[in-house]
């Protein structure tokens, strides 16, 4: 009997797992911490999952997908609203939090393609068995061969002994690993400043000086999003690319605004800054510490959302500018399967935070201090660090770990 369409769909969009494996795996995946607080990630992945076991890829459509799963219009601009392609990025971060877990290492695959909405099924990965050893023969060595043995290891040990000890790893040798070791060049992200330069003469009272009372049109004002770098992220940037220089890591410098994604794409990225910066919104959505802001209260700052305690880590803006005496600021390492490698995203809240990141992020004590309790197996996780310094005098002081989180 000949196979129909449908039915070759369902059979390709499950091998090589039955589907009762299949959604036995998803309940576990929905009901693990990474999903369990994000109810659109669940619909998404639920979704698919289940249109893929029951044959209807016709089902797993972006427009399809957003009326379905979204509520939106059967005839909605995909172009304009890309809901479905950002809850897509973060069901891919969510499960790629969810594998990197030991725990879950072995257990059976789900995975959903950049570029698709057609999930892909792997079965469970099984301990591979270390083959048994054949037991030597007991040998008799006459006395004569342990003398050689001996002289053979004297010789040996002066020879290692006259050469130079190998500089031990530390915890910023490791923390960089991964960008460190990825192909090719190294993407800096770069912060803009939200200034506006005024074209044309300022007005001016009758003495000649600027009338800081008066009101200018906004057609006068122009944009200064590729124009002007902010203090302390050009240090920031200078430090951190300094240092993965010196281990050989070659880097390229983009704005943050003209950086699409195509230039991300497979390769490691340092994210500098945090709310002037797209990427690491973007980035940190949905992550334990994520930025916050109160336009109406005039402040900004980071939210722990797993803690029940009011909100603390925040800057006021006082006198049109964010300065406080204490500036917080954010460092978020993470794989993100939308790249396919590490990012590294670092700031503060006021560029004097970005600035003391710069500090951190290449000094072995600071790192090392920070991670001091941190799990054995640390390097090849995810993590989020939240930091505080103590302006003086418009200087940053040294970095204070406020909170720290592995996944």
């Amino acid at each position: 009997m000949r196979e129909t369409l449908p039915e070759r769909s369902r059979r390709i969009a499950l091998d090589p797992m039955p589907e009762q494996e299949i959604r036995a795996q998803l309940e576990r995946v929905l009901a693990s911490p990474p999903f369990r607080n994000s109810r659109r990630c669940q619909l998404l992945l639920r979704y698919a999952v289940e249109k893929a076991c029951a044959g209807h890829l016709d089902e797993l459509k972006e427009r399809v997908v957003g009326s379905a799963v979204f509520g939106r219009d059967a005839c909605y601009d995909t172009n304009q609203d890309a809901v479905v392609r950002n809850a897509a990025a973060e069901v891919r971060k969510k499960l790629a939090q969810y594998y990197l877990e030991p725990v879950h290492a072995n257990e059976p695959r789900i995975e959903l393609p950049p570029g698709s909405y057609l999930p892909e099924f792997h079965p469970q990965v099984s301990e591979p068995k270390t083959p048994l050893q054949p037991t030597p023969s007991h040998v008799v060595w006459p006395i004569w061969a342990f003398c050689i043995l001996a002289g053979a290891l004297l010789f040996a040990a002066g020879i290692f002994a006259g050469r130079p000890k190998a500089a031990s790893v530390t915890a910023l040798d490791q923390f960089w690993k991964p960008v460190i070791e990825s192909k090719g060049e190294v993407q800096f992200c770069i912060g803009q400043t939200r200034t506006h330069s005024y074209v044309g003469s300022l007005p001016a009272t009758l003495s000649g000086a600027v009338d800081s009372k008066a009101t200018v049109p906004v057609s006068k004002l122009v944009p200064n999003l590729e124009r002007f770098l902010w203090m302390g992220d050009a240090v920031a940037m200078s430090k951190i690319s300094g240092y993965l220089s010196g281990k050989g890591k070659d880097a390229r410098y983009r704005w943050a605004t003209s950086t699409p994604y195509s230039e991300l794409r497979g390769k490691s990225a340092v994210m500098i800054g945090l709310f002037n910066n797209e990427w690491t919104i973007r980035l940190t959505e949905g992550l334990r510490f994520s930025l916050v802001k109160n336009d109406a209260e005039k402040w900004r700052g980071v939210k722990d959302h797993q803690s029940p305690a009011p909100f603390a880590w925040r800057v006021l803006r006082k006198g049109g500018d964010w300065t406080d005496e204490t500036d917080y600021a954010m460092v978020t390492r993470v794989f993100d399967p939308s790249t396919e490698q590490f990012v590294v995203a670092a700031g503060g809240i006021t560029h004097l935070g970005t600035m003391m990141t710069g500090d951190f992020l290449t000094s072995p004590t600071y790192l090392a201090e920070a991670l001091r309790g941190a799990p054995s197996d640390w390097a090849k996780r995810n993590m989020q660090i939240v930091l505080s310094t103590h302006v003086v005098g418009g200087t940053p002081g040294p970095p204070n770990v406020l909170a720290i989180h592995f996944w």
